[in-house]
């Protein structure tokens, strides 16, 4: 089934098997301004020919369907270069929705919005919120908002001599206030912020990385279970030690920690170089994990911390990477041709507290040099 849009609307096809959802989808976009669902699919099959035939801008992508499932959609849309939609999936929350989930997002799709299963039951409501934020993002990213007219040079120049341009020469940062002087010595633990883009981009920061001589901790904005499915899933593409972090978990080098999803998490010093995390459900965050709450906790419990801000909509990570930054220490963000979304790491860039623009492989080399890891 296909419909018309208005003039200047991105344009939405809906995919799912349930006529429900479907329904209930059409219903939560064409609610929305300057969105306008141009069709619908019941099956991946209809899904790829609708695709080709409509060519929408964003499509919302169930997994689990007849004749032709989510991922399959994925595959078969992959190989056309600069005409495939933006693709949000719709998945249910279920272990095995985690992962497949997962597995989309290595496939291409951007973000994903969480439904209902026979274990999780979640309302309209809540649906319709989660898919209007990700609808956001994906305008962002059709737009350029998140982008800069003209590209700093220290973005665009090659990744061999990215570091030699530090982010203090992006046109549009502050200048930065000076900074005391950074502990000598290799950093004793690695933050990282990520939200959009970031289930993509963390195996390419963190091969170069592991085993990592200093513990991670990363700050993923996603929801419960899902954590746990992303710690899964970086542990068998890196063949490294990947975790969900638990309540006063001693952290280890060589392992990286996710914080679950829904929970803060702060770093605690327990003696000299050595740290646990401690985790909270409760605060007034928009994010949980909240990477300026993991980040501060840095800033006060390390000797020699430093931080990475990966792709993601809006500005979590700048003012906790403020705090470390007023410290001297280091604090590194991913170029914008690379993110999915650079609306975090530009925010650090704006403000002045951002040492070096990198691509993610460049990104963890300079994290595993900072480390003291050994070529």
């Amino acid at each position: 089934m296909t419909f018309s849009p208005p003039a200047h609307a991105l344009t939405v096809l809906i995919v799912d098997d349930s006529a429900f959802m479907r329904a209930s989808l059409k219903h939560i976009v064409g609610a929305t301004p300057g969105y306008a669902v141009i069709g619908e699919a019941g099956d991946g099959r209809a899904a790829v020919e609708a695709i080709r035939r409509l060519r929408p801008d964003i499509v919302t992508l169930d997994i689990d369907m007849p004749v032709l499932d989510g991922i399959g959609v994925l595959k078969a849309i992959r190989p056309a270069a600069g005409v495939a939609p933006l693709v949000v999936m719709v998945s249910a929350f279920t272990t095995q929705g985690a992962d497949l989930t997962l597995t989309a997002l290595g496939l291409g799709a951007i973000d994903f919005v969480p439904k209902a299963s026979e274990h999780f039951k979640t309302d309209l409501a809540q649906v319709g919120d989660l898919l209007r934020s990700k609808l956001a993002t994906a305008a962002a990213v059709l737009t350029g908002r998140d982008r800069l007219p003209h590209p700093p040079a220290s973005c665009t120049a090659p990744a061999r001599s990215a570091a030699a341009h530090p982010a203090a020469a992006h046109p549009a940062a502050t200048p930065p206030a000076p900074r005391p002087a950074p502990a000598r010595g290799p950093a004793d633990i690695v933050v990282i912020a990520s939200s959009t883009g970031g289930p993509q981009t963390l195996p390419e920061v963190l091969r170069p990385l592991c085993p990592c001589p200093a513990p991670v901790v990363v700050a993923q904005h996603i929801p419960a279970m899902f954590s746990r499915s992303l710690a899964a899933s970086l542990a068998a593409a890196l063949g490294v030690a990947v975790v969900e972090a638990e309540d006063g978990m001693a952290l280890a080098a060589g392992t990286v920690h996710i914080l679950p999803g829904g929970c803060n998490g702060e770093i605690q010093r327990l003696r000299p170089g050595v740290f646990a995390i401690r985790l909270s459900e409760g605060g007034n965050a928009v994010h949980r994990p909240n990477a300026d709450i993991l980040f501060r906790s840095a800033a006060l419990s390390a000797r020699r911390p430093v931080a990475a801000i990966l792709s993601g909509m809006g500005s979590d990570g700048t003012e906790g990477a403020r705090a470390l930054a007023q410290r001297g220490c280091t604090v590194l963000a991913q170029t914008p041709e690379s993110a999915v979304i650079w609306g975090m790491p530009r925010a650090a860039i704006d403000a002045g507290i951002v040492a070096e623009v990198l691509d993610p492989a460049d990104l963890g080399r300079r994290l595993a040099m900072l480390t003291g890891k050994a070529p």
